[in-house]
């Protein structure tokens, strides 16, 4: 299934529906939406295979919300291309003005050691902590052509 097909099947109405899941041969990605923003979880691996269909579906959330809160808690694998997954969902919600915050688990943390030294990615330390984050902090207006 193509990447654009996961998108139009998962977000055909996601103001009706709380929640959404597309599961790959590694990994199952769920949308939780909430008022004002979405938490993306991913529960398995992140590699080559779903890399691109998980920045995908991420970016689609994140265009429609004023905060997004990627669960990765749960992810035991992520390969590079999944780190570069991560930076595209960064420079998505930095475009759109969407906070981002990003819920690692062990095997995010060793690879960011080496990809993102300079600790680039808005990281918490757990999803209550990114839930609070986000529902403290908002974002002004912005006009829609």
């Amino acid at each position: 299934m193509t990447s654009s097909r996961i998108a139009e099947i998962a977000f055909a109405t996601p103001a009706t529906e709380a929640t959404q899941a597309w599961r790959s041969h590694t990994a199952k990605f769920t949308v939780h939406w909430g008022r004002a923003g979405a938490v993306v979880s991913v529960d398995g691996e992140i590699d080559a295979a779903n890399a691109s269909a998980f920045a995908d579906y991420a970016k689609q959330c994140a265009d429609c919300c004023e905060w997004l809160v990627v669960d990765l808690s749960q992810l035991t694998f992520i390969g590079t291309e999944g780190f570069s997954a991560l930076q595209s969902v960064s420079a998505q919600c930095a475009s759109t003005q969407t906070q981002l915050k990003v819920v690692p688990s062990s095997a995010l943390r060793t690879l960011l050691r080496i990809c993102d030294p300079q600790s680039r990615l808005p990281l918490v330390g757990s999803l209550s902590d990114a839930l609070a984050d986000v529902q403290r902090i908002s974002r002004p207006l912005r006009l829609v052509p």
